[in-house]
């Protein structure tokens, strides 16, 4: 069987969410299943000899609208891994920018921003996740997908409500995962030598992940400045110079605060492995692979409450929930877990690839089974 994975031109450079959630799935459906896969990255590519055309992301329309339409023309049954969630924070960015004098990010505030921006989508374009445009479009993809694949039930219902939808019978939850084979086997590097080699003290909050807006590592700053004996590491890509500088800023104000621009994959797991805990509190996360990576590497989380993240599908123990806008409720938080250090049981056989994949192969069994069950008819 030919599966065609349509994606946005230049989803490797860099890697982001939809592209790694792509290249995972493909990796495990080719190891499990009698199964071809082409990456697709413009219409012409795909064929009659594709028997399915599974769209990824739902937010970068103008491509998936095109492979929708493609596979439609040639008959071709769509599955969309919609990859969707709430952007209405982090569409606030230029206006927090612009009219905020505080250093953080504060809910008053980003919540009057939002209702702005909600205004500002009724009649731009842009930012794309509050706008009507992108609102039409997400309805028609929907529409003309056989089925729809968000990463959990909450995204699925955020889908449906964004594309006033009550209810549909074509979506099928498809887990998000990470790998952890790796976690099997003894790290190659010591503490001592990953802290000497990066110049970083013991007992560390970390943080991964991209810096930017979105990532809302200000706001662990911010909520820190008193306790700036406990050191906070950074690791990650800076994609947002403004966001950058005035983050750096805080940072040096508040002093003990370390940035490393990138590391070889292979070095990541000692960084959670020795991390005293690992925080992320963003905006917008389906559902935050960095806090399951830490969770396997035995490093307490510290997440963003339920308007930010899918949080009863994939961390519904978790013991440190904070809202990500709250500066005093993030240290009280955040406090309590670099003190106690706590960890609850995760399943990570049901938030693996290897999971994704069959999750993935059943909606191909059911879709290529109601292809031959209509000609039969």
């Amino acid at each position: 069987m030919r599966i065609a994975f349509c994606i946005r031109p230049g989803y490797d450079n860099p890697l982001g969410g939809d592209a790694i959630q792509m290249l995972k799935t493909k990796e495990y459906l080719e190891k499990y299943f009698m199964i071809k896969i082409d990456i697709v990255t413009r219409t012409n590519e795909i064929s009659i000899e594709h028997k399915i055309v599974h769209v990824f992301n739902f937010s970068t329309y103008k491509n998936s609208v095109e492979f929708i339409r493609k596979a439609k023309s040639l008959k071709i049954p769509v599955v969309s891994s919609s990859i969707f969630w709430d952007y209405t924070f982090d569409s606030t960015k230029k206006l927090f920018f612009l009219l905020s004098k505080k250093p953080y990010l504060e809910e008053k505030e980003i919540l009057k921003y939002k209702r702005i921006m909600n205004y500002v989508g009724l009649f731009s374009p842009r930012p794309l996740g509050v706008s009507r445009v992108f609102r039409k479009k997400a309805k028609w993809m929907f529409e003309n997908s056989d089925i729809v694949a968000p990463n959990s039930e909450e995204e699925g219902e955020l889908l449906l409500k964004w594309i006033n939808k009550k209810k549909s019978d074509k979506i099928r939850v498809v887990y998000n995962a990470t790998d952890i084979a790796n976690n099997l086997y003894d790290l190659d590097i010591t503490e001592n030598e990953i802290l000497a080699k990066y110049n970083l003290p013991q007992n560390y909050i970390l943080q991964v992940g991209r810096i930017e807006y979105c990532k809302n590592q200000l706001n662990l700053v911010a909520a820190l400045m008193k306790e700036n004996k406990i050191p906070i590491v950074f690791v990650g890509k800076i994609v947002d110079d403004k966001y950058f500088d005035k983050l750096n800023k805080l940072a040096q104000k508040r002093g003990n605060v370390f940035f490393i621009n990138a590391v070889p994959y292979s070095e990541i797991r000692a960084f959670y492995k020795f991390a005293k805990l690992h925080v992320l509190l963003s905006l917008r996360e389906s559902p935050g692979l960095v806090s399951i990576e830490a969770l396997a590497n035995n490093c307490p989380i510290v997440i963003s409450d339920k308007r930010f993240l899918p949080l009863n599908t994939y961390f519904s123990n978790q013991p440190y929930v904070a809202n990500p806008l709250d500066i005093t409720e993030i240290e009280k938080v955040v406090l309590d877990a670099y003190k106690h250090g706590k960890t609850s049981s995760f399943d990570f056989q049901q938030f693996s690839w290897t999971n994704v994949a069959n999750q993935t192969f059943n909606i191909y069994q059911e879709l290529l089974m109601h292809e031959i069950n209509q000609k039969n008819e």
